[in-house]
């Protein structure tokens, strides 16, 4: 195990040192001199399960980002004492009356709409010289607002879970707010309070709800009328608060002053040139102004998404004055009315006071929300998804017409969830809306993929007999294969939102003997038995009793079963009438699909910015790779589309004049790239307005090419130069 010190005395020997491994060092902290460390390009640090410094939101950022966080702990240091507060709960239990007491305000009756942010300031139970100050959230409790409230339940906060003594804790929905804070935040603390206390006693069983639910640290009774119980939860709020990860937090003094500066700041969205400027102004180095950027949206100070095209040029100042107008939009009666339509003359007049730059922002926040997309073929209607009907359509018909169809394989996945949470699965029929067949309900979605040949049916369904909530995906057609992975990946980004959210994904027996097998084999356990060495291709069915073909069950949905779809791809390629009628083009694209999603999972852990997918090319397009120290190579990007991948329109290609050390960086991905770009040439469609064979043929070069290069990726590897 490496101490601080010693890593310290190692950077001050190596000031070139480019890549860093200190994994399974059992460190806590990091030095700050790392910061020195201009040359770094990589930097490990798994296997340090108690590293608190930096915070986990900088970890989840790139080396670069990192050492930049780093090097400005080197400046002037100072300690902060400011956490975040989150109060939910129904609706009408008395959350803002409670908070106004905490503070020692006078309360105004009302209904909170969406979320108010205010502070609550308390002193530190041991050190009486410091004042914790507590952003707090009030989240409105309305059903239709819980969606939105997904976005701010972030973890690193202390949770206040509020329930009205006078209608018991069942009605308080305590069990679903409580799955809802460990599906977000499943590491916060969680506060229970019952309200209402001078009209009934609290009864609630406390012990019973630990024990599912060990994030609760305490249950308290207040009358917010008398004020009975809130001198006691303010001591005790304070012993919790003190706890927190960021509570007493070592940070740059130029963040704090940055960030108290942009707090300052009047109006409710800002530019990112005048963010900053702000930030210079304070002495925020201008490697770290992203750093900081970044750090203040995860924590619900500012709304900004620089990656966003559409989004970028606006920063949100007042998150709680997003949810205002989202909150006029769910709760509109056109919008209800209309089953979710939200039309611009609706726009228009619910955000008449906006100029029309922040109301085309504000549609545009909707959908990277997830909340509403834009209806295909209408420039001025929208869909709200939150408001779609709760009566599922008639779609039976038109999902049971494709199984009649010859040559139909169905694949289906079932994903057992511990609970059903508010934007499943309306967040994905927002993000799959492409496929749309305007067949949807709040609980479910029947799609169409592009070419019409494959349909899809997702629902949220009830085990009858365990009880058990689960989400189904269904995909019907010739090789439902590669849409159904697509349709797959739009669910796992959503259930990546809830951190918390224990999934348990299985797929049914595919029923050799036709006698309605009920069972289910568990997917994790399937991709074991491949994995291992050797693999362990068939289980036995304990229902049917039948040894079933692992692989086969598994065929392009794990990766192990790659070399299968390869040779899938090679015996339909020998027969041109066989691609078009088997599944040709769906394998290509799901292969092609898969090399993408590969690709993008690797460089997450390396600092090169490389193209998706490219041919490389020798100088003067020469049949061998010869003398790569001397002489140039040609990178040709490509249009990355899964299953139309061709050579980009304008030019799109470069030289590199010096590609050894290049190619050793990305050279373990060009045997996978390789292998996908083989099944690139375009079938049936002319390409740019040029003959499909010249296509053909120039892709083909570009292949035989790149597996030239392949074949001598080993000399390469190993430090010999290309002869």
């Amino acid at each position: 195990m490496l101490s601080p010190s010693i890593v310290s005395s190692i950077i001050k020997a190596l000031p070139g040192l480019q890549t860093l491994y200190l994994t399974g060092n059992q460190l806590s902290s990091v030095p700050a001199e790392l910061g020195n460390l201009s040359s770094l390009q990589e930097l490990y640090l798994t296997g340090n399960p108690n590293l608190v410094f930096p915070p986990p939101d900088i970890l989840e950022q790139d080396t670069a980002s990192i050492v930049a966080y780093l090097k400005q702990q080197l400046d002037e240091q100072v300690v902060q004492w400011i956490s975040k507060l989150v109060i939910v709960g129904e609706g009408g239990v008395g959350k803002t009356h409670l908070l106004k007491s905490l503070q020692r305000k006078d309360y105004d009756p009302g209904t909170t709409h969406g979320i108010e942010i205010s502070q609550l300031y308390l002193q530190h139970p041991s050190k009486a010289e410091f004042l914790m100050q507590l952003n707090a959230w009030d989240f409105g409790g309305q059903q239709i607002y819980h969606a939105t409230h997904q976005f701010f339940l972030t973890k690193r906060s202390l949770f206040i879970l509020v329930w009205n003594a006078r209608t018991e804790y069942e009605q308080g929905k305590l069990d679903y707010w409580l799955k809802a804070i460990r599906a977000n935040a499943p590491d916060s603390p969680i506060v229970l309070v019952a309200t209402h206390i001078d009209q009934r006693d609290a009864n609630f069983p406390l012990y019973e709800f630990q024990k599912e639910f060990p994030q609760i640290v305490g249950s308290y009774s207040v009358s917010n009328t008398e004020s009975s119980g809130i001198d006691n939860l303010r001591s005790e709020l304070a012993k919790f608060a003190a706890e927190l990860p960021l509570m007493g937090a070592t940070v740059p003094k130029a963040y704090v002053d940055a960030t108290e500066d942009i707090r300052a700041l009047k109006e409710k969205f800002t530019t990112p040139k005048k963010l900053r400027d702000v930030m210079l102004a304070q002495k925020v180095r201008p490697d770290n102004l992203s750093v900081l950027s970044r750090q203040l949206h995860d924590l619900g100070e500012i709304l900004y998404y620089p990656e966003d095209q559409q989004l970028k040029d606006f920063i949100i100042l007042q998150p709680q004055w997003v949810t205002e107008y989202i909150s006029k939009v769910l709760e509109a009666e056109d919008v209800i009315g209309r089953d979710g339509i939200f039309s611009r003359d609706c726009m228009d007049q619910l955000w008449e006071d906006l100029t029309p730059g922040i109301r085309e922002y504000f549609l545009r926040l909707m959908e990277k929300f997830d909340l509403s997309y834009l209806i295909p073929d209408s420039k001025d209607k929208s869909l709200v998804v939150e408001r779609l009907p709760l009566e599922r359509p008639d779609y039976e018909a038109t999902w049971d017409a494709a199984k009649q169809q010859p040559n139909c394989p169905e694949i289906t996945m079932k994903f057992e969830l511990s609970e059903i949470l508010p934007g499943i699965p309306t967040w994905f029929i927002a993000r799959q809306h492409r496929f749309t067949m305007n067949i949807h309900w709040r609980t479910g979605v029947l799609f169409q993929d592009t070419e019409k040949r494959h349909l899809a049916l997702t629902q949220i369904r009830k085990d009858s007999l365990t009880n058990v909530n689960y989400l189904q995906l269904s995909v019907r057609g010739p090789a439902p294969y590669s849409f159904f992975n697509l349709l797959r990946d739009g669910i796992e980004v959503t259930f990546a939102r809830y951190p918390g959210l224990n999934i348990k994904r299985t797929l049914p027996c595919p029923d050799p003997l036709q006698e309605d097998c009920l069972n289910e084999f568990t997917f994790a356990n399937l991709a074991k038995r491949l994995e291992r060495i050797p693999p362990r291709k068939t289980i036995e069915c304990p229902n049917c009793l039948e040894d079933i073909s692992v692989p086969q069950l598994l065929f392009g949905l794990h990766s192990s079963t790659e070399r299968d779809v390869l040779d899938r791809l090679d015996e339909l390629e020998a027969n041109l009438s066989e691609q078009m009628g088997t599944g040709f083009r769906e394998l290509r694209t799901l292969f092609q699909r898969n090399f993408l999603q590969t690709f993008k999972d690797e460089q997450r852990f390396k600092n090169t910015a490389c193209p998706n997918v490219f041919a490389l090319r020798p100088d003067g397009r020469n049949w061998l790779f010869k003398d790569l120290d001397k002489q140039r190579i040609h990178l040709q990007l490509y249009c990355q589309y899964p299953g139309e991948w061709h050579p980009t329109e304008c030019g799109g290609c470069y030289e590199i004049d010096n590609p050894r050390q290049w190619l050793q960086k990305i050279g373990p991905g060009l045997n996978g790239l390789f292998k996908a770009l083989k099944y690139a040439t375009p079938l049936v469609s002319p390409y740019l307005g040029v003959a499909v064979s010249d296509v053909q043929d120039y892709i083909k070069d570009d292949v035989k090419l790149m597996g030239e290069l392949v074949k001598k990726l080993p000399e390469l590897q190993t430090g010999r130069g290309f002869t």
